[in-house]
């Protein structure tokens, strides 16, 4: 006898808000415990990382600086996931500040319904633009004649991201919209997330957010490195340059050989980056699976762990590109000193101003503009040398006494003695 599949029903959010009459009578401070303020300062550091990485990585990747060391494809597929993480910084994770402290939700119903669809409809996104980096890569490195015709075209690109987002959006939507499609999840997100009425729905959802991304990322990666490996990067050209370009001189090979090499260092970077996202989602999909299939709840403590060790992951791409592109983290070096010394800067300038308006040859350096040594001419530069030699106490040297060659009417030469004053 074939037995139906069981519908689960959500937990009601009314007995999880904190406006519920449970709630009213009980102190805050009562109710919260060491373990929520160390899982309540790692969701707000984390929020706070999200932020600042994608930030920087958003600013950086997007800079004139940076534009010689990255081609158009890769930098818009690497700001549009830094951006799909920055949303996720903003719209997701900071709602789970005051849940995770408080162990309720307290804001709206709307607001838990708004959360779970772009929690699951970001973290969709995010997968599908890792793949986009990973078909990028391979196409460039296995086909770089044919890439470089259709590598430069924007509107592909915005086409591609814009169908890939809304089919995300649309579907959670579908499963978020509806009554009872999202709950608070008290143990691991401390938000709100989509709830799957089935068991193999979650299954499904879990293994289909997982399983075909990690598949992709490892054929695509490993095709590329091994036809780099064995050595048919040396007859292909880089992502850039087209075959007819190759002939014209001895100086173009060693721009393809740089070029090839930007696109290597970017390939393995966006790989590294992929790798993070397999490393830190296969905890998380496993709990999910086994979860659905025994039909329990893993412990609050593990739970957590795995949920935010997923989400970390808008952290960590940023964060792997930084550590393995040197260009990157020297830009970034760059910008830093260029604000936090702006300050040290304009303080020497004004006391460089100080002593200009108050050093006794300030009539001669306030001939320039801003009182800047490097524009003073030398005009200036030499009176100021010449006042300061003849102020000077060094005594002059004595004269002695010389023979001076004269000539006479006749243009014969005598020899006169020259007696120097100190001798009269």
């Amino acid at each position: 006898m074939v037995t139906k599949p069981t519908i689960l029903v959500p937990p009601s959010l009314s007995n999880s808000s904190c406006h519920h009459p449970r709630y009213q009578n009980v102190s805050i401070w009562s109710t919260i415990s060491t373990g929520d303020v160390v899982q309540t300062a790692v969701v707000l550091a984390l929020t706070f990382a999200i932020l600042f990485a994608n930030i920087l990585l958003i600013s950086v990747i997007n800079s004139r600086r940076y534009a010689k060391y990255i081609h158009s494809q890769p930098r818009y597929l690497l700001t549009s996931l830094a951006c799909n993480d920055l949303a996720m910084g903003l719209c997701v994770t900071p709602f789970a500040i005051l849940s995770s402290i408080r162990n309720c939700w307290p804001y709206a119903e709307i607001v838990c319904q708004v959360q779970a669809l772009l929690r699951g409809a970001i973290s969709q996104q995010s997968a599908v633009i890792l793949i986009c980096m990973a078909m990028d890569r391979y196409y460039c490195m296995l086909h770089p004649v044919e890439y470089h015709k259709h590598s430069s075209r924007k509107a592909w690109f915005i086409i591609i991201i814009s169908i890939t987002w809304v089919g995300s959006m649309a579907l959670f939507s579908i499963l978020v919209i509806k009554q009872g499609g999202f709950y608070f999840n008290s143990t691991g997100m401390h938000a709100c997330e989509p709830f799957y009425p089935k068991a193999s729905l979650r299954i499904l959802s879990a293994c289909g957010f997982y399983f075909p991304t990690t598949m992709i990322l490892m054929y695509c990666y490993g095709s590329a490195f091994d036809v780099n490996k064995l050595g048919f990067k040396r007859s292909n050209l880089p992502c850039s340059i087209s075959s007819n370009e190759v002939q014209q001189s001895s100086s173009m090979e060693k721009l393809i050989d740089h070029e090839r090499k930007l696109s290597l260092i970017c390939s393995r970077t966006m790989a590294a980056m992929s790798l993070g996202f397999i490393v830190l989602v296969t905890p998380w999909t496993i709990q999910e699976v086994v979860a659905a299939c025994t039909g329990s709840r893993a412990p609050p403590a593990l739970d957590f762990i795995a949920t935010w060790m997923a989400l970390s992951n808008s952290f960590w791409y940023p964060f792997i590109y930084w550590t393995l592109n040197n260009h990157f983290r020297r830009i970034c070096r760059e910008i830093f000193n260029g604000v936090f010394c702006r300050k040290i800067h304009d303080k020497k300038q004004q006391q460089f101003d100080h002593f200009c308006n108050t050093s006794p040859s300030s009539k001669y350096i306030g001939h320039t503009p801003d009182c800047d040594l490097e524009g003073l001419s030398e005009k200036y530069w030499g009176e100021i040398l010449e006042r300061t030699v003849s102020s000077s106490s060094i005594p002059e040297p004595q004269q002695s006494n010389s023979l001076e060659t004269r000539l006479d009417c006749n243009g014969i030469e005598l020899s006169v003695l020259n007696n120097s004053p100190a001798d009269l």
